[in-house]
């Protein structure tokens, strides 16, 4: 029986690890044993609080989603301007591992399963809504403070900035020559500037640190 206050500890060890798991070997590698053995617990301990690894993923992959919806947060709180705030948010999309949060294997391994689980796909859809959601208000507020100029609606601005980084991510992986951040970002940037008739050039780079 785990001592009492360990709990926490526990579930954050095994979160840690399947989150691990699945961004560095992928879903088929995903065993109680292959958790207990990352985590440096026993299986025991691991069936213990949860019931199989369905449960596992299921709970690792919300435990993500509440890390990228917080990380996003925290961009969209910044001080500065709404340039200031959307040029932040190209920063960290346009990372390999971005602070924080899992590194895009992790989510481009849940988009690949996604189209086969109606319950993933339903995490996918409300983190994606929630993705959409932070940067159309951080258009609308620049809008309102007449920073941009733009006569498309900012939902639509937002869900193509959502695709593209998406998209951006995917060939950051596949090929990391063609693609590297900067170019990333450059690309994310210019997609910006031009839906919104903004300069980002001089837009201060992102504080790692400030997003952790």
């Amino acid at each position: 029986m785990p001592k009492l206050g360990m709990e926490a500890i526990r579930r954050r060890q095994v979160m840690d690890a399947v989150i691990r798991i699945l961004s560095t070997q992928g879903w088929r590698d995903l065993t109680i044993r292959e958790v207990s053995d990352v985590a440096g617990i026993s299986s025991g301990v691991v069936t213990h609080y949860f019931a199989n690894k369905r449960t596992l993923t299921l709970d690792a992959i919300n435990d993500a989603n509440l890390q990228f919806v917080k990380a996003l947060g925290k961009i969209e709180r910044r001080r500065g301007g709404a340039v200031v705030r959307l040029a932040a948010l190209a920063d960290f999309v346009s990372q390999l591992a971005p602070p924080g949060i899992p590194d895009w294997r992790f989510w481009l391994g849940l988009l690949g399963r996604m189209p086969f689980d109606r319950v993933l796909q339903a995490e996918v859809q409300k983190l994606l809504r929630l993705y959409a959601e932070i940067v159309t208000r951080m258009i609308e507020h620049g809008v309102e403070a007449q920073e941009f100029t733009t006569d498309k609606n900012p939902a639509d601005i937002a869900a193509a900035f959502v695709s593209a980084a998406l998209g951006f991510a995917a060939a950051m992986i596949a090929d990391p020559q063609d693609m590297p951040p900067e170019r990333c970002r450059r690309l994310l940037l210019d997609l910006l500037q031009r839906d919104l008739s903004a300069d980002f050039a001089a837009a201060p780079r992102l504080s790692v640190q400030s997003v952790i």
